[in-house]
């Protein structure tokens, strides 16, 4: 039995689609327009469980039946887009960036893209906007979805129909439970992962079942689809990238989608007619091929451009959007769907598999060779960060809570036939320096050690809300210090900006930081500028008293921009990547305004050396991101790349030099 078509269900994939759309274009009005895909998420439940639930109640439902109508729906224009993205990668993507295209298209071919991008979600992962398969993480949550509730349902059907709210409600406040509390342990698992995103799927599932009553008061009925759409245009409109999203937040939207399909359910609405308005429909019938089209086009043009698109280059990106989608549905996605192409089940399982197969051995093939930095050797030797033995070693050197006692994860950097005379502490930015510092210490015959860990700059007692990492870290760090007077020389490092000011540079994403100060007792952030000045005052203090010699490196300059991405691409298409984003010499001056006036007086106070790679990489007008010959000095927005560590390792000379050693401890 074939469910009755709602227009109106397709009007409210459109208004999901182009909250999408419109928020991932960069059009600012359209802040919370990622509540689209909650929205998607209630209107995917409501029509799988439709149809699954009408045939097992005819007994006509088939399990490979069903799944053959998925992969009809689904895999043909996904796996062109994959193609196509490929396809475009070998000309715009560095190595690094091909290498992880080629791994998210595995992923997505294998439905787990959205565990692929909650593992990648680290510190050191690229930034999300420059990533072409990104979105595809929405696809693999509603596939697991398809795969896994037509068997639950069947298991429930064999206790009856009338069971299924004893199983999907419990399943459903769970889900939505996790969420909540998940907000506070693991947001990037809350946003990625089905468990936390279930509740949404299920919503719409207990429509389709008729968990409700229906309404028979066309007043009500209006009263109930006009509150639910104004939650959704409230959530696309009011909330922002700040909003902690999912979470308690998620049900505004998530409920304003089912209120209209719940309305709808029962008889016609004023919503329900705006949503069956002719065009409105269209764009719901095209909404798949929209999502699918609409971020790999936004994200190569970005690549391409490397700098901002302008709103004339967005609106034109979008109206592109809208062609390739209607391309997409006439010629890929309905053909399939009405077995025009592929008419036999058979065939359509032969055919997906084999160009699952064909993807993943083409993914394989790429990360095999790690992004093929031969294709354009004049840029592509020098971008390729995909292998970096140096870094990598780095990266072994990060603390860890089980090696926390002994800090037996430090590393040993300079000389490794001498005693530790000095440390280099830090967060991933003090990291990025290791070889600096390293090639300095060896040119000078210095040893000492590594500890690192990403996102905790060295500030005793201070730490960001919840969160109890860096304090231990911090803590264990110093008690080593003062446990081997050996180590006479302390360098602290950290990309001090971020946590003075509170704020993250340019496009990079990430929440805003805040902190609070765990000697108070309390978890309510306070003023950044005063805890950051309290807790390093803190540690130089306590280092001082010790006897220990303290040095402070000043500010690394921020990028704002995947400096491996654009450089490659100005390469390539004959551009200066200087030109194009490199930070100008007043912009790195205003980011670091108060962290270098703090520094300036810690010197005064405290008898504090700094030591400035800035100086290296800064003339009159710009801080430079590569250098004339290609050669990135960045490996990201925001850290150096091994190459640009060495480049500013003259920096630390007088660290370790015997005449700056005596400069240095006679003003002490």
């Amino acid at each position: 039995m074939t469910p009755a078509y709602r227009p109106d269900i397709d009007g409210l994939r459109a208004l999901a689609v182009l909250a999408v759309l419109m928020y991932h274009a960069g059009f600012g009005v359209f802040s919370g327009g990622y509540v689209g895909v909650d929205i998607f998420f209630v209107i995917s439940g409501y029509l799988i469980t439709t149809i699954i639930s009408r045939e097992i109640a005819g007994n006509t439902f088939s399990i490979s039946t069903f799944y053959e109508r998925r992969f009809r729906r689904i895999l043909p224009a996904a796996f062109t887009m994959v193609a196509v993205c490929l396809l475009a990668a070998c000309f715009l993507l560095n190595p690094r960036d091909y290498d992880d295209l080629a791994r998210s298209a595995v992923a997505n071919n294998l439905f787990v893209s959205n565990v692929y991008f909650y593992l990648q979600s680290g510190y050191f992962d690229g930034p999300a906007r420059l990533k072409p398969l990104l979105h595809t993480w929405t696809l693999s949550v509603e596939e697991q979805y398809y795969i896994l509730f037509p068997l639950l349902l069947l298991f429930i059907a064999k206790f009856g129909r009338k069971k299924y709210l004893h199983f999907l409600v419990p399943m459903l406040v769970l889900s939505f439970g996790a969420s909540v509390i998940g907000m506070d342990i693991d947001r990037s698992a809350v946003f990625y992962l089905l468990p936390t995103r279930a509740w949404e799927l299920l919503i719409g599932s207990l429509l389709a079942i008729a968990a409700l009553p229906g309404i028979r008061s066309s007043i009500l009925r209006n009263v109930i689809s006009g509150s639910g759409l104004l939650l959704m245009i409230y959530s696309i409109f009011s909330f922002t990238s700040e909003t902690p999203f999912p979470g308690g937040y998620a049900a505004i939207p998530v409920l304003g989608a089912a209120m209209v399909i719940y309305a709808g359910s029962s008889g016609t609405t004023l919503v329900s007619r705006l949503l069956s308005i002719r065009p409105v429909v269209f764009t719901g019938l095209i909404s798949y091929s929209l999502y699918l089209w609409h971020w790999p086009l936004l994200v190569y043009a970005r690549i391409f451009k490397v700098v901002d698109l302008t709103v004339a280059e967005r609106t034109l990106l979008l109206v592109a959007t809208f062609a390739v989608a209607v391309l997409s549905w006439r010629l890929i996605e309905t053909p399939f769907r009405k077995k025009r192409l592929l008419p036999g089940k058979r065939t359509v399982f032969a055919g997906s598999f084999a160009a699952t197969a064909m993807v993943i051995l083409t993914g394989f093939s790429v990360i095999h060779n790690d992004g093929y930095p031969g294709r354009y050797s004049s840029a592509g030797s020098a971008d390729a960060v995909v292998n970096d033995p140096e870094w990598n070693y780095w990266m072994t050197c990060r603390y860890r809570k089980s090696q926390a006692a002994q800090h037996k994860g430090l590393c040993t950097i300079g000389r490794n036939d001498g005693e530790a005379s000095f440390i280099i502490w830090g967060d991933s930015h003090a990291r990025a320096l290791a070889s600096a510092v390293n090639a300095s210490a060896i040119r000078h015959g210095s040893t000492g050690v590594l500890a690192s860990l990403s996102a905790c700059p060295p500030l005793l007692d201070i730490e960001r809300p919840g969160r109890t990492d860096c304090y231990e870290y911090n803590q264990q760090t110093l008690d080593y210090v003062l446990q081997h007077p050996e180590l006479n020389t302390v360098i602290l490092a950290a990309r001090w900006a971020v946590s003075m000011e509170g704020t993250r540079y340019k496009h990079e994403s990430g929440d805003p930081v805040e902190l609070v100060d765990l000697s108070s007792g309390q978890q309510k952030p306070g003023n950044n500028p005063e805890l950051f000045n309290e807790g390093l005052r803190r540690v130089i203090s306590t280092l001082k008293d010790s006897g220990k010699n303290v040095v402070l490196v000043r500010p690394v300059p921020e990028v704002g921009y995947d400096v491996p991405s654009a450089n490659y691409v100005a390469r390539i298409t004959g551009r200066d990547v200087n030109l194009m984003i490199a930070p100008a010499v007043d912009e790195y001056f205003s980011r670091n305004e108060d962290v270098l006036s703090l520094f300036s007086r810690l010197e005064q106070d405290l008898a504090v050396k700094t030591v400035d790679p800035a100086a290296l990489l800064c003339d009159d007008y710009y801080c430079r991101v590569a250098l004339q010959d290609g050669t990135a000095l960045y490996r990201d927005e925001d850290h150096l790349s091994t190459y640009g560590s060495r480049y500013v390792s003259s920096a630390f000379d007088p660290i370790f030099s015997e005449q700056g050693a005596t400069r240095f401890n006679a003003r002490l």
